[in-house]
């Protein structure tokens, strides 16, 4: 190839990296209306935000993030993966946005941008009915019991609850001392081995706990919340024109009824 021709493809190439996707790689809000198509990334595995109902993916986040794409006016495209590849797609361009019951922190924000807050939830312990742990009341009551009986403590895997047991630094959790934890794939599989006695209890998001203690016999929920935390919508570090339009939309479901909407159809009234 001729050095002026070379020079003039080296060029063109490089005015498509610019004009093709921002700074950082990932597609503008403006590049995601041309393509058509806003590619999504969750973890199917947290009942009732987002779950599998055969081949399907549906729940309370996955509703939400369906209705921005309608309020931007393109395809939505929601891949099923795990919860830590869900946020690595997103810092690595591989997807747009990802919703998964996730909490915005300041560990997190080092690499991911997040829209404000659209859900308020809480951590919570779940143990057997017939356990020592059962009638206990206050958090201070509950760490010590945990702590002096040496505790084995499930959690699902990447999430608030593993850090809240092991603790974490940049969470500002000091951890729960002289416990194990033991990690799943996600929280049903937690709650089953408390239930057939493989742990002594499980730290959990209060909406899933519920849920999963309603089909689960000998499991209860205590009425005591360890974390209060606040779900957002990742997106890649800097997207700026991305976190905007999720921001207003957040603003207009919640103003306009939809939000209301969605939550009673998963919760109730």
């Amino acid at each position: 190839m001729k050095l002026k021709k070379l020079l003039f493809v080296m060029l063109l190439g490089t005015a498509f990296l610019f004009t093709s996707c921002s700074s950082n790689g990932a597609k503008t809000l403006e590049q995601i209306k041309s393509s058509g198509k806003l590619v999504v990334t969750t973890n199917a595995e947290f009942a009732p935000f987002e779950y599998k109902e055969g081949s399907e993916i549906k729940g309370l986040d996955i509703d939400i993030i369906k209705a921005f794409g309608t309020y931007i006016g393109v395809e939505v495209e929601i891949k099923d993966i795990d919860f830590d590849a869900a946020l690595l797609s997103v810092s690595t361009n591989k997807s747009d946005v990802a919703i998964a019951g996730i909490t915005k922190n300041s560990k997190r924000e080092q690499t991911l941008s997040f829209s404000n807050a659209y859900y308020d939830a809480n951590q919570v312990v779940v143990v057997k009915e017939d356990s020592t742990y059962a009638s206990l009341s206050t958090e201070a009551a509950i760490l010590e019991a945990l702590s002096s009986t040496k505790a084995t403590i499930g959690c699902q895997r990447g999430t608030t609850g593993e850090y809240y047991i092991e603790g974490n630094e940049d969470w500002e959790f000091p951890g729960i001392s002289n416990t194990t934890c033991r990690t799943y794939d996600n929280g049903a599989m937690a709650i089953n081995a408390l239930s057939n006695g493989q742990i002594d209890a499980v730290i959990l998001d209060v909406a899933p706990a519920t849920i999963y203690c309603q089909k689960t016999q000998g499991v209860k929920v205590l009425d005591v919340i360890l974390t209060e935390e606040e779900y957002a919508i990742a997106v890649d570090k800097g997207n700026e024109t991305l976190v905007t339009a999720l921001n207003e939309f957040i603003v207009k479901i919640k103003e306009d009824g939809t939000f209301d909407r969605i939550v009673t159809k998963y919760f109730g009234a």
